[in-house]
């Protein structure tokens, strides 16, 4: 079962989802490209639920959202070049970099573990 903060981020983004596409239905009569956002929104909520929500699950729906609004949009040759620049940055920021820079987190795990020698005088 999925941790309780990873089911309201998926919720969130299931609801933008929703909004969106019924914003550019309703208010912008613009149905191609609520569609793209909705479907995109989608595919984040999935990745987020099934995969949590680290640096490499990030990255994976960050690619695919880009290529599924450049499909929506008719823009995909500037959506695989922006793909393109997603991968090469988390490249370049990875562990497996050529700078030798340490691994990010998309969300730091902070301790609640409690040391007791920080509190002893």
């Amino acid at each position: 079962m999925p941790s309780l903060k990873r089911v309201h981020i998926v919720a969130a983004f299931v609801l933008l989802g929703v909004t969106a596409f019924l914003y550019s239905v309703i208010v912008t009569y613009q149905l191609l490209l609520g569609t793209g956002v909705a479907i995109a929104s989608f595919v984040v909520a999935i990745f987020t639920y099934y995969g949590g929500t680290n640096r490499k699950t990030a990255t994976r729906a960050t690619i695919i959202v880009t290529l599924i609004y450049g499909v929506f949009t008719l823009q995909l040759p500037i959506a695989v070049i922006a793909a393109c620049v997603v991968y090469l940055t988390v490249w370049l920021t990875g562990s497996d970099s050529p700078l030798d820079a340490p691994d990010t987190q998309v969300f730091p795990v902070e301790s609640t573990a409690t040391n007791e020698s920080d509190y002893s005088e």
